[in-house]
């Protein structure tokens, strides 16, 4: 039985894959709970023919570049000299680093390839795709974060005009991005880190800089020390070595949608959901001369969606071998493209990879590839003291906010409220209304001229009455919107928008908080034997 924590919104797929992987071990290539998997993907990556010596020089360029240290440098040539395997994983390239579960994927990747070599026979090394053919420019070109005031901000760099299939290796900064940083400061507290957090940050987000390589200039900043290689996808020589599976594709007829498709069916069979969605008649590959176009096959000729050009098979192939650059693969190859060039033992995923990739093992076959072992990043919420106390006050868990955070909020509000007083003040008026009634008959009976006091003691009390009734109903208002301001910002803190904390913040307001040490914090707690949620307080 399940006894880890499980994060909400877990598709049936992926809850079996974390907890019960009997139920679908046909559609993946080992047990990632298995170190015996691992070792038998490390025996398969040795015999592999890879261009180790071709990718490692461009490796070493490229981590230099952006100013990697020597255990990186170290990693690379164990790369190169045939002695490494890899644990890969992977991401968009997003402004300031993207949401939280990017550094946690990372940090995943480091601490696995750190565990296997310590219980593995065979060394492997920590690379960290950087995903620059990507075009979603919408997707990646702001962060959020909790402002002064504990409330939800963004902070976004503005959309070229250009940029609607543009891929991020090619969106060059411009002054912009200052008005980011500026932004960025201006809605975080002041702290003792911040000055140099900023100017970090400024030093790898500067115009002139790509999307693609500020990010991985932030990133290597951050993980330097910790031996992980950054591989930008989008490099020409990277594209010439890995051309072959373009070609494949393209001569196949994208034979690759025809396997994937057959596996859809298999999971839909199974009771399961297919991940990817796929069309006969599109080539799961990109043009990208310009913008990131799709492709699409019809009798032996294929057109490029959005323009006029249409290429017999031939040419397409011709064009492939000359300008191997201009093409890209989609989410289905992806994959395939990374495991060309690299000798992937693991792959590090979100949930939506581990499903993405169920749909892959058919798809590698006919591409001669091993699918590596699919390992589930580390799912984490962070909680800050003041949240831990706001937590502990109202006897709440972080699954009780997940589960039904506003209903949560008003319950516990309206419980503040005394419903009672109200209630005991209009039955006291009303008492002393009787009680007056008698007190003034008795009071004209012995002399009739005091009438008119027992009426004018009698409003006076009554007006004390109301105005305690007033105070104390103004007291308990206050009282519930200070809680309601307590519960809400916990919400804000834990499930930001109704979703979870690590899939719409970002690392680098912490980082201004807590200075780098934050990551060390992470890495510190981080457990490889939990596959849960995992709950780290700060």
């Amino acid at each position: 039985m399940n006894k880890e924590l499980t994060p909400p919104n877990v598709s049936p797929l992926v809850y079996d894959y974390l907890y019960s992987y009997g139920k679908v071990d046909e559609f993946y290539n080992g047990n990632f709970r298995d170190l015996a998997a691992f070792q038998h993907q490390i025996e398969k990556v040795k015999s592999r023919d890879l261009p180790r010596e071709a990718v490692a020089a461009i490796l070493k360029e490229q981590n230099q570049n952006y100013g990697c240290g020597p255990q990186t440098l170290g990693n690379i040539d164990k790369l190169m000299q045939g002695q490494a395997g890899a644990v890969v994983t992977g991401q968009q390239v997003g402004l300031f680093s993207g949401p939280l579960y990017t550094i946690y994927k990372a940090l995943t990747a480091v601490k696995l390839a750190g565990h296997l070599n310590q219980n593995c026979e065979g060394y492997l090394v920590p690379i960290f795709w950087l995903a620059s053919d990507d075009h979603d420019f919408e997707e990646i070109n702001h962060i959020t974060l909790l402002n002064k005031n504990n409330q939800i901000e963004e902070v976004r760099y503005p959309s070229p005009a250009s940029s609607l299939k543009t891929p991020a290796s090619k969106i060059v900064l411009t002054s912009e991005i200052q008005n980011c940083i500026q932004r960025l400061k201006d809605l975080t507290p002041d702290s003792e880190f911040k000055p140099e957090i900023l100017s970090h940050l400024s030093d790898a987000y500067r115009p002139g800089r790509s999307f693609a390589e500020a990010f991985a200039q932030w990133l290597t900043r951050l993980f330097k020390g910790s031996g992980l290689i950054f591989i930008d996808a989008s490099h020409p020589g990277l594209k010439e070595l890995g051309k072959g599976i373009f070609y494949q594709e393209i001569a196949g007829d994208s034979s690759s949608t025809r396997q994937a498709l057959e596996t859809s069916g298999q999971l839909r069979q199974a009771g399961y959901d297919s991940q990817i969605p796929l069309h006969q008649g599109i080539l799961n590959i990109f043009f990208a001369e310009t913008e990131r176009q799709t492709i699409e096959s019809q009798d032996g000729a294929y057109s490029i969606k959005g323009t006029r050009s249409i290429y017999k098979r031939d040419e397409l192939l011709a064009l492939l071998e000359k300008k191997p650059q201009v093409f890209s693969p989609n989410v289905l190859l992806r994959p395939i493209y990374q495991d060309t060039l690299l000798p992937t033992v693991a792959y590090v995923g979100g949930t939506a990879e581990i499903a993405y990739f169920a749909q892959l093992k058919g798809v590698y076959e006919i591409f001669g590839l091993p699918m590596p072992v699919i390992y589930p990043r580390k799912s984490i919420t962070l909680i800050e003291k003041k949240i831990e106390r706001v937590l502990k006050n109202y006897g709440l868990w972080v699954q009780d906010i997940w589960q039904n955070a506003d209903g949560i909020i008003n319950e516990i509000a309206r419980k503040q409220v005394p419903e009672s007083t109200a209630e005991v003040l209009r039955a006291a008026r009303s008492h002393l209304e009787q009680d007056f009634k008698a007190i003034t008959r008795e009071m004209i009976a012995v002399e009739p001229t005091l009438e008119k006091s027992v009426e004018a003691s009698l409003g006076k009390i009554d007006q004390q009455l109301k105005f305690l009734e007033k105070k104390i109903l103004q007291a308990s208002r206050k009282r519930n919107n200070i809680v309601s301001q307590q519960l809400n910002k916990a919400k804000n803190h834990l499930y930001p928008v109704n979703h979870l904390q690590e899939r719409v913040f970002n690392m680098t307001p912490l980082l201004i908080k807590y200075s780098y040490a934050c990551i060390d914090r992470l890495d510190q707690a981080m457990d490889l034997d939990d596959h849960g949620h995992q709950i780290i307080k700060l």
